[in-house]
């Protein structure tokens, strides 16, 4: 790994906690909810904010806007967004369907069924973390990774450093014990496992907006379930981890894992 990577890494990690630090203060002292859901917004896109401060260093010969557009210029595919859509539909589909097998929790009572709810869920996930993360862990990262690794184990590699990101929202979560334990190696295989189908589908088409639609969906279909937080993890966890291991064995003779 680069020792610009390295930083940008190093950077990401230390913006995001100096955000966490501000909304801790930002509750104490002024105890505005408004102010609090604007700095948490904000904090999700301290990946863009440091790729974008960073970037004259990272590419001194480039052009900020042109490369943003170089990220989105790709033509996507109808199949492989409808590919995508179909994978987050099923994996939904079954953690509702096992979470009903195992706990007995009906169906309708796992989601939020109001029309309501749900957009306002959809927006607000959609700004708070893949329209703000993408730019930087897969545009930057992903793809300088991958010039030096291949792509199986970059995605690993970008899996584990975006899911050690969240470690202050694992100490957040209200866990303690077993339960968090379970919570941290669940949140990060689910992580690990999302940014495997993210790099497989990503490279047939190297538009960011492959892995904003498949970030999108996740976050959307936790946010949506309004049952047991841990127990809809572990079994999501699981179902992605069984997606990202098919999407290996089928790709690894098409060379796009090695």
């Amino acid at each position: 790994m680069s020792g610009m990577l390295k930083k940008y890494i190093l950077w990401t990690y230390v913006m995001f906690f100096v955000f966490l630090i501000v909304i801790g203060l930002t509750m104490f002292l002024l105890k505005s909810q408004l102010i609090v859901d604007i700095l948490i917004v904000l904090s999700s896109w301290t990946a863009t904010f440091v790729f974008v401060t960073m970037f004259g260093k990272i590419y001194p010969q480039g052009n900020l806007w042109n490369f943003i557009k170089s990220q989105f210029r790709e033509t996507i595919r109808i199949s492989t967004v409808l590919c995508v859509v179909f994978i987050q539909f099923l994996v939904l589909i079954g953690s509702l369907l096992m979470t009903n097998k195992v706990w007995g929790l009906p169906i309708h009572e796992q989601l939020t069924l109001s029309w309501t709810s749900l957009l306002i869920v959809f927006g607000y996930n959609l700004i708070l973390g893949p329209l703000g993360e993408e730019l930087g862990w897969r545009g930057f990262v992903l793809n300088e990774l991958q010039k030096r690794f291949s792509p199986l184990k970059s995605a690993i590699i970008v899996g584990l450093v975006w899911g050690f990101w969240h470690t202050p929202l694992w100490l957040m979560s209200g866990y303690s014990g077993l339960q968090l334990v379970q919570y941290i190696i669940c949140f990060l295989g689910a992580i690990v496992a999302i940014s495997i189908i993210i790099t497989a589908i990503y490279n047939l088409n190297h538009n960011l907006i492959i892995p904003i639609i498949i970030h999108q969906l996740f976050n959307f279909s936790m946010a949506i379930q309004v049952g047991n937080v841990l127990n809809a993890l572990t079994v999501t966890s699981v179902l992605y981890l069984i997606v990202a291991v098919v999407l290996v064995l089928v790709n690894y003779k098409k060379c796009l894992y090695k």
